[in-house]
C-alpha cells in the first residue's frame, strides 16, 4: 500500500512536471529580421556572407504526435530582407540524413517527404495568414489560411532551392514582398511561425509551439520584428496565355467530327494599395480543368461539385463568408431557358445545337484588408447570352432561340476582425440579367465571437433573398423574401468540446442563382459532444470521439420530420495505423416532405441503424491501404445497405506513385421515388422498391520527373443502376398503396480519362499538355455485370480534347528594371 502511494506520488509529480514543461514550450517567441544590402544567391547552400552572424530561431516544439516535447533533430532558421524580398534560410539537421524521405509529388501536393516552411500573419488578427512550404527535394507548397482552413489553390510567385547534405538538408527561400499583403508602416511587427516535419518519425514541429488543446493555429505564433522602411510594393503582375485545342465529339448518328480552336487572353494582378489587389481574367480559358466525378442522382436534391477553375477558387476566402456563393453557377450552370428550346420547335424543325453552359466573358475580384482589420471583397463576372439553333428539315433554314441573356454576377463582402480572434461579416450576392429574365439579390452575414481566453464562442450565419422581375415563362416572380439563420454556442478548448445550435430555412429561401442549396423549408436542432486525447498513451498516439443528436422539422408547417443520433471516432497507433468507427441510429419513423417531389405530400420513413468501420495504414510504407465497410439494417424486412471501399497506395519510387480506389455501394430493397404521373384529380408520385447499386473505379498514376515537371493520369469509371421489384402509390397518410403504374430501370455510366503534363519552367510560368476523354451514357437497360457494362461503355462514341497551354508570368517592376538597364 505504501509502495502504491509512493508510485502515485511519483506519477503525479511527473505529470505536473510534464505539464509545466509543456506549457513553457508554448510561450511566445521573438525573432529579429536583419536588413542586407546584397541579396544571397538562392542555391540552397547558405554560403553567402550575409548569412553569417544572424540571429537564429531554434528550439522547435513537437505538435504531433507528442505535443509539447522538444524536437531532438535540431532546426535553425535565419531571416534576412532587403527592399524587394525576404530571404529565409532553414537548416534541418538530421542524425540519419540517409533516411530522409523525399518523394516527388508536384506543386501543392503533400507527398511522403520531409518538409519545412514559414507562415506569416502580417495583420496579427489570428484569422488570416500565408504559408510557404518546401520539400526536401525543393517542391513548393503555398496556401492562404483563414478561419475555414487552407486555400491551397492560392499560388504566389516565390523562389526556393534545397540541398540534401551530410548533416541533413537545407532550404533557402526568397519570398518577394509582393507575394504577400502587409500594412504600410515604418516598422513591421508580424506574427510568424516556422514548421518542420521529420517524415520517418512523422513528427511535425513548430518554432513557436502549437498546443492542440487550443483552437486555431494562427493564434499560436511567435513575432517577427526588425523589418523597417519597407514600402508595400505596387503589385502589377501579368499572366498572358495562349492555348490551342483539338476537340472531337460524335453527332446524333455517331459520326465523330473534329475541330481546332485557338485562344489567347490574360490574367492580371494589380495592387490597388498596400493591402488591396485586383485580380482579373480577360477572355478566360477553362478547358483544361479536370473532369467532374458524375454519379447517378436519385435524390430530390442537386449534387454539389467542386469548382476546379483556379480563378474562381484562388484567394476567395472572403467570398465564402455566409455560405451563399457557389462559383460554379458562373459558366457551369445550364442557361435558364435551356429546356424551353425543345418546346419552341415549329413543324418540321429539329434541334441542331443547344449549349449546356453560358460562356464567361471576363471576371474580376478585388480583395484586401485595411489597417483597421476591415476586409473588403468585390467579385464580378459577366457571361454571354446563349442561343439554341434549330433547322427546318425541309427548307434547311436555321434560326436561333435565345436560352439566356447577358448576365452579370456580383459578390460584395465586408469582414471586420474583432478582438479575441472574433469577426463579423456582411456579404451580398446579386445576379442581373438583360432582357425580361428575373434578377436576384441575397444578403447574408456570418460571425464568430470568442471570449478573452479563446475557450468559448458564439457563432452563426444568416441570409435573406429577394427576386425581381418576371420568370422566362412569364408570370411575376413571387416577392416573398426567404431567409436562413444559424446560431451556435461552442466550447472550443480542451479535451472535452461541445456545441449546441439550430439552423432554420424558410420555405421561400432560395439563393441558388449564385449560391447552393439542396433544400429549404427545414429546421434542425443539434448537440455535439467531442472528446480528444492529443498526447500518446499506451500503444496509441491519439484518440477522438464525437457524439451528436439531431432533431429535424419543417419550417412551415411546423411539424416533426426526424430524429437522428450518431457516434464516430478513431484511434491512431504508435505505428501510425488508424482505426475508425461510425454508428448512426434513427430510432423513430419520420416524415420526408422532399422525396415525393409534390408539394404538401410526405413519405413515412423507416427506422434504421447504420454502423461501420474504416482503416488507414501508415502512409510512410511503400504499400499502404485505406479500407472501409458499412452495413445498414432497416425495420422493413429484407431491406439493408452494404457498402465497402478499398484504396491501395503504391509508391514504386520517389518519382512514381499509384493509387487505386474501388467503391461498391448497394441499397437492397430500397424504397424511393420513381416518377410522377397524372390522374383525373391531381399529380401523384410513384414509389418503387428497388436495388440501387454502384461501382466506382479510379486509377491515378502520378509521375514526377523532377520538382517542376509532372505527369498525372486519372482514369475513372462509375456505373450506377436501379433494378425495380415492385411499385406503389403514395397515400395521403405517407404510407404506400397499390398501383398499376410501372417505371423503367435506370443505368448511368461515366467514363473519363484526364492526362495532364505540367512543366513549371519558371515560378509563375508553365506549359501544360492535357488529354481529356469522356463517355457519359444513360439507359433503361441494365447490363448483367460490371465487366459487361465496362465493355459496352468503352465501345460507345467518345468525346476527346487535346490541348496545349502556355502561361508566362511578367512582373511589371522586373520588366521596367530590365528596360532601364538596357536603355
Amino acid at each position: 500500500m505504501i509502495t502504491t502511494y509512493f508510485n502515485r506520488c511519483i506519477l503525479s509529480t511527473s505529470l505536473m512536471a510534464y505539464s509545466l514543461f509543456a506549457s513553457s514550450q508554448f510561450e511566445k517567441k521573438n525573432l529579429d529580421a536583419v536588413r542586407i544590402e546584397i541579396a544571397p544567391s538562392i542555391d540552397g547552400e547558405l554560403s553567402d556572407t550575409c548569412w553569417l552572424n544572424v540571429p537564429i530561431a531554434t528550439g522547435f516544439v513537437i505538435n504531433k504526435p507528442q505535443p509539447g516535447v522538444r524536437l531532438q533533430q535540431n532546426t535553425e532558421v535565419k531571416f534576412l530582407y532587403d527592399d524587394y524580398a525576404m530571404y529565409i534560410g532553414i537548416t534541418c539537421y538530421d542524425k540519419a540524413p540517409d533516411s530522409l524521405y523525399s518523394q516527388l509529388s508536384g506543386r501543392d501536393n503533400s507527398g511522403n517527404t520531409d518538409y519545412c516552411g514559414i507562415t506569416f500573419s502580417c495583420y496579427r488578427d489570428g484569422i488570416n495568414g500565408f504559408t510557404f512550404i518546401a520539400s526536401a527535394r525543393g517542391e513548393q507548397f503555398d496556401a492562404r489560411i483563414d478561419g475555414n482552413g487552407e486555400d491551397i489553390s492560392w499560388n504566389a510567385v516565390w523562389y526556393c532551392e534545397t540541398q540534401i547534405t551530410s548533416f541533413g538538408w537545407v532550404a533557402e527561400f526568397k519570398i518577394p514582398f509582393g507575394a504577400i499583403r502587409f500594412p504600410d508602416k515604418p516598422e513591421q511587427l508580424w506574427n510568424v511561425n516556422f514548421v518542420r516535419e521529420v517524415r520517418r518519425t512523422r513528427q511535425i514541429a513548430y518554432w513557436n509551439g502549437v498546443n492542440p488543446m487550443e483552437q486555431g493555429f494562427l493564434t499560436q505564433m511567435g513575432t517577427l520584428s526588425g523589418i523597417k522602411n519597407v514600402k508595400p510594393p505596387r503589385r502589377i503582375f501579368f499572366y498572358p496565355y495562349s492555348s490551342a485545342y483539338y476537340n472531337t465529339s460524335p453527332d446524333a448518328t455517331g459520326k465523330v467530327d473534329g475541330n481546332f480552336s485557338y485562344n489567347a487572353g490574360m490574367d492580371l494582378k494589380l495592387g490597388l494599395s498596400d493591402a488591396f489587389t485586383l485580380d482579373a481574367t480577360l477572355i478566360p480559358d477553362f478547358g483544361q480543368t479536370i473532369s467532374d466525378q458524375q454519379v447517378l442522382n436519385l435524390s430530390a436534391f442537386e449534387l454539389q461539385f467542386a469548382d476546379n477553375r483556379q480563378f474562381f477558387t484562388e484567394g476567395t476566402e472572403l467570398f465564402s463568408r455566409g455560405g451563399i456563393f457557389y462559383s460554379r453557377r458562373i459558366g457551369f450552370d445550364r442557361p435558364i431557358r435551356y429546356g424551353s428550346a425543345s418546346g419552341s420547335l415549329r413543324e418540321n424543325e429539329k434541334l441542331i445545337e443547344n449549349p449546356s453552359t453560358d460562356y464567361v466573358i471576363n471576371a474580376i475580384k478585388i480583395s484586401g484588408r485595411d489597417t483597421k482589420n476591415l476586409g473588403i471583397g468585390f467579385f464580378n463576372a459577366v457571361t454571354a447570352g446563349s442561343n439554341a439553333i434549330v433547322r427546318d428539315t425541309i427548307t434547311s433554314v436555321e434560326r436561333k432561340i435565345s436560352t439566356s441573356n447577358l448576365s452579370n454576377y456580383n459578390v460584395f463582402v465586408l469582414d471586420q476582425i474583432l478582438p479575441n480572434n472574433s469577426y463579423f461579416s456582411l456579404i451580398n450576392t446579386s445576379v442581373y440579367r438583360a432582357g425580361s429574365d428575373y434578377d436576384v439579390n441575397v444578403l447574408g452575414t456570418e460571425f464568430d465571437f470568442r471570449d478573452l481566453k479563446n475557450k468559448f464562442s458564439v457563432s452563426g450565419s444568416g441570409a435573406m433573398n429577394s427576386k425581381y422581375g418576371r420568370t422566362f415563362s412569364g408570370p411575376e416572380v413571387a416577392r416573398d423574401n426567404g431567409f436562413r439563420q444559424n446560431l451556435r454556442f461552442n466550447k472550443i478548448y480542451g479535451k472535452w468540446r461541445w456545441n449546441i445550435g439550430e439552423t432554420m430555412l424558410s420555405n421561400t429561401y432560395d439563393p441558388t442563382d449564385l449560391g447552393f442549396l439542396q433544400a429549404n423549408n427545414s429546421a434542425r436542432y443539434n448537440f455535439t459532444q467531442s472528446y480528444n486525447i492529443y498526447e500518446p498513451f499506451g500503444r496509441f498516439n491519439n484518440f477522438w470521439a464525437n457524439l451528436s443528436f439531431n432533431y429535424n422539422k419543417l419550417y412551415k408547417p411546423d411539424v416533426f420530420t426526424g430524429f437522428e443520433m450518431s457516434l464516430n471516432g478513431g484511434i491512431n497507433t504508435r505505428k501510425f495505423n488508424t482505426y475508425g468507427y461510425d454508428f448512426i441510429s434513427v430510432p423513430v419513423r419520420g416524415y420526408d416532405y422532399f422525396e415525393p417531389r409534390v408539394g404538401g405530400r410526405y413519405f413515412r420513413t423507416y427506422t434504421y441503424t447504420r454502423y461501420g468501420t474504416w482503416f488507414s495504414s501508415d502512409y510512410r510504407k511503400k504499400v499502404a491501404i485505406d479500407a472501409s465497410i458499412y452495413f445498414g439494417d432497416y425495420e422493413n424486412a429484407g431491406r439493408y445497405s452494404f457498402n465497402w471501399r478499398i484504396a491501395p497506395r503504391l509508391r514504386f519510387s520517389d518519382h512514381l506513385f499509384v493509387t487505386y480506389v474501388y467503391s461498391y455501394q448497394s441499397h437492397i430493397n430500397d424504397i424511393g421515388y420513381a416518377f410522377k404521373f397524372e390522374d383525373a384529380q391531381r399529380t401523384k408520385p410513384l414509389f418503387g422498391q428497388r436495388d440501387v447499386i454502384s461501382h466506382t473505379n479510379v486509377l491515378t498514376v502520378n509521375y514526377a520527373f523532377n520538382p517542376v515537371m509532372t505527369l498525372m493520369t486519372r482514369v475513372r469509371h462509375y456505373w450506377g443502376f436501379t433494378r425495380f421489384h415492385a411499385f406503389n402509390s403514395l397515400l395521403d397518410d405517407g404510407y404506400l398503396g397499390e398501383t398499376s403504374e410501372i417505371a423503367d430501370n435506370q443505368s448511368f455510366n461515366s467514363f473519363t480519362i484526364d492526362m495532364i503534363y505540367t512543366w513549371i519552367f519558371k515560378p509563375g510560368s508553365q506549359l501544360s499538355f492535357v488529354w481529356k476523354n469522356a463517355i457519359n451514357h444513360s439507359s433503361n437497360v441494365v447490363p448483367a455485370g460490371l465487366y459487361d457494362d465496362l465493355s459496352f461503355v468503352t465501345s460507345l462514341p467518345q468525346t476527346n480534347s487535346y490541348s496545349v497551354k502556355l502561361i508566362y508570368f511578367l512582373d511589371y517592376h522586373d520588366v521596367a528594371r530590365s528596360l532601364r538597364r538596357h536603355s
